[in-house]
């Protein structure tokens, strides 16, 4: 009894192993697809390629190899792989997305330019911290909109306590729907570096955002590629600030379930819009 005690013990604390598998994610015309996601059903199992479309994915032992692997990026299809598939075979191809382009008629609008959102960082904050290990987090918040709205740029703060000597940030843009993130509204990814912490600006200028009959957007940050500072611990965070309604938002891969919370980051839109809002 004695032994067979012994070896239930030993199997408890025995690790759970898991296979590393690495590839690269290429499009029709074998270019790199850089930053798109990788994960595993709603497991807490995922990964993004880097610049070069490389990425690494540890597949635990116990998973069930007819499980799906899910692969998504901006601007291209999603596309469902088995466990077993990709294993067999880790580079992937993607194929673009095909959108039916409207035209947008901007000729004589009269628009009003406005700032959404905080537009300086009150005495009292807290810190959305991010994660390095983990690049498939993302977090961020809900923002009111017109039914006609340009987006011009996005602000953010960063604490001054953070510790690092460059961050690469992704942005990302959903619709909202029953209060969550729900379609990406992107087509292409839209990246940005940093050395400083405070006030950060994207400009979004280039992209030409513009969205029609839409009341809210959610807007998320990831933190996909860090240098930390020699012989100092790396340190991330977003300042927000505590408000009534549940405009925090909280991913932790692709598939998986978004999570609110009460508060809101310190952060704001650049817009020019030409209709009120909806309530």
């Amino acid at each position: 009894m004695r032994i067979v005690m012994a070896i239930c013990a030993l199997l408890l604390t025995m690790p759970v192993f898991s296979q590393k598998i690495s590839g690269t994610v290429t499009n029709e015309d074998r270019e790199a697809v850089s930053y798109s996601s990788i994960s595993i059903g709603k497991e807490k199992v995922s990964t993004i390629t880097d610049i070069n479309g490389n990425y690494s994915l540890e597949i635990p032992n116990n998973t069930n190899k007819n499980d799906y692997v899910i692969i998504e990026a901006n601007g291209y299809e999603s596309k469902k792989l088995t466990v077993n598939e990709i294993i067999k075979n880790a580079d992937i191809k993607l194929g673009k997305k095909v959108n039916a382009i409207r035209e947008i008629n901007l000729t004589g609008q009269k628009t009003k330019r406005e700032i959404i959102g905080a537009k300086k960082r009150p005495m009292f904050t807290f810190s959305k911290m991010f994660d390095q290990n983990v690049p498939t987090i993302e977090q961020g918040q809900i923002f009111n909109i017109y039914n006609w709205t340009k987006l011009n740029s996005y602000s953010f703060h960063i604490i001054p306590s953070s510790r690092f000597k460059e961050i690469t940030l992704k942005l990302n843009i959903y619709s909202v729907k029953d209060g969550l993130p729900y379609e990406s509204l992107l087509n292409e990814n839209i990246i940005f570096k940093t050395t400083t912490t405070g006030w950060q600006t994207i400009d979004l200028q280039e992209y030409k955002l513009i969205y029609t009959h839409l009341d809210k957007l959610a807007i998320t940050l990831q933190l996909v590629e860090s240098i930390p500072q020699e012989d100092t611990g790396f340190i991330f965070g977003i300042s927000a600030k505590k408000t009534l309604s549940n405009d925090l938002l909280y991913h932790y891969q692709s598939q998986g379930d978004w999570e609110t919370s009460m508060g809101s980051f310190i952060s704001n839109i650049d817009v020019n819009y030409n209709k009120d809002k909806r309530k």
